[in-house]
């Protein structure tokens, strides 16, 4: 503790002064001008001679960064108000730094917690780029992280994380950390080997349709309301979001048929991601009795609730309804969205038109039926030309 006239003895270089409280040397402060604006930071030195020597010394560096452009507030000043108004980039901020913050952001602004999740998600998997400095990032790391990737994910799950990271290095080009964004214009599939790309592609499109007898089989298999869903989604083709979000005042019975509004993703119902999801589908009388059945069993808005009275969850009805079922058929087991591709499948084979399919199925134009189904159409033409030849 320094008397102010014994600190006023001590030798202290120009923007270096003390702060006083109740007469006393309390602490040491600089004072300095960045980007036109006079600024003050108080230092933590002990106040004596040598507290006040580092501290000059520390202007002076800090006026040196300032005159070559490279000085970063939050690098000397972590906790100082005046971020605020330059900024909070520290030049040794790490990747994750700015991708927690850009997720925070999207939080505060409300986006739909699916998207929230989904940065998340993406988030965990750019782990591998947690600990790298934002100004040391470059593309030699980022095809490193591709390659690397690419034995454990799909392309379009590391675009996916790409681009998150992007949009999350664009505040660090605000705040002067960075110049250029060292992922924008980075081309994923540049960086991956065609076959390892296309055979992901090839396993997540896969169309392994249910056979009319493996229907029969499982349908008879199922019992109650795993039944009374197992049917309506192979009469309708409905996505398993979909299914589970169906409200009693989607349906009619009159007139059979069940109206598509909404879905639930993470766990949140909400409306579907496309105009053309919402649609209308035709049911039969033997559905119609079912989903008939289902809604007088309780007063809940929502048409299927599980055993425990409560609505259902997609991956529970997977894994716990769905498996068992297939194992009693003895059916070798596929997802439920198989069902989806049975009901479009089905469907080609008996020469609906596509334009209705489409419709039907919640997409937007056909196009998306000949990536999914294009050799089913093939065969479904050929058939038709060879009879017709007859």
């Amino acid at each position: 503790m320094i008397l102010k006239k014994d600190a006023e003895k001590l030798t202290k270089a120009r923007g270096v002064s003390l702060r006083y409280n109740n007469g006393v040397a309390s602490s040491i402060q600089l004072a300095f001008t960045y980007k036109g604006v006079q600024c003050r930071e108080t230092v933590g030195y002990q106040v004596n001679q040598q507290g006040l020597n580092s501290a000059s010394n520390m202007l002076g560096e800090i006026k040196n960064k300032i005159a070559k452009g490279t000085f970063f507030y939050a690098d000397y000043f972590p906790k100082s108000k005046k971020l605020e108004l330059f900024g909070g980039a520290v030049t040794g901020a790490p990747v994750k730094d700015y991708v927690d913050r850009y997720i925070e952001n999207a939080e505060e602004r409300g986006l739909a917690p699916s998207t929230v999740t989904g940065y998340k998600k993406s988030r965990n998997g750019l782990k591998p780029l947690w600990l790298v400095k934002v100004t040391e990032l470059d593309q030699l790391m980022l095809v490193n992280f591709v390659k690397t990737s690419s034995t454990k994910v799909k392309a379009k799950t590391i675009s996916n994380r790409l681009s998150v990271l992007r949009s999350a290095l664009d505040d660090a080009i605000i705040d002067k950390l960075i110049i250029q964004n060292p992922v924008a214009g980075f081309k994923v599939g540049k960086h991956i080997k065609v076959e390892s790309n296309v055979n992901a592609r090839k396993q997540h499109n896969a169309v392994t349709p249910f056979s009319p007898n493996e229907i029969d089989k499982i349908v008879v298999a199922a019992e109650g309301t795993v039944k009374a869903i197992i049917q309506f989604c192979n009469e309708t083709g409905v996505r398993s979001s979909e299914w589970v979000a169906l409200k009693k005042q989607d349906v009619c019975l009159i007139s059979r048929e069940v109206t598509i509004y909404e879905a639930v993703v993470e766990k949140q119902t909400k409306g579907t991601k496309t105009i053309s999801g919402r649609r209308s589908i035709p049911i039969s009388h033997e559905v119609a009795e079912l989903l008939e059945e289902e809604m007088n069993k309780h007063d809940s808005e929502y048409v299927f609730l599980n055993s425990k009275g409560e609505h259902w969850n997609q991956d529970s009805f997977r894994k716990h309804q769905w498996s068992k079922v297939l194992e009693k058929a003895e059916v070798k087991y596929r997802y439920p969205y198989q069902l989806r591709h049975t009901f479009a499948t089905r469907n080609i084979s008996e020469g609906i038109n596509l334009w209705k399919l489409t419709k039907l199925m919640g997409h937007k134009s056909p196009q998306q039926l000949y990536q999914h189904y294009g050799n089913y159409i093939d065969a479904y033409e050929k058939k038709s030309k060879r009879e017709n030849a007859a």
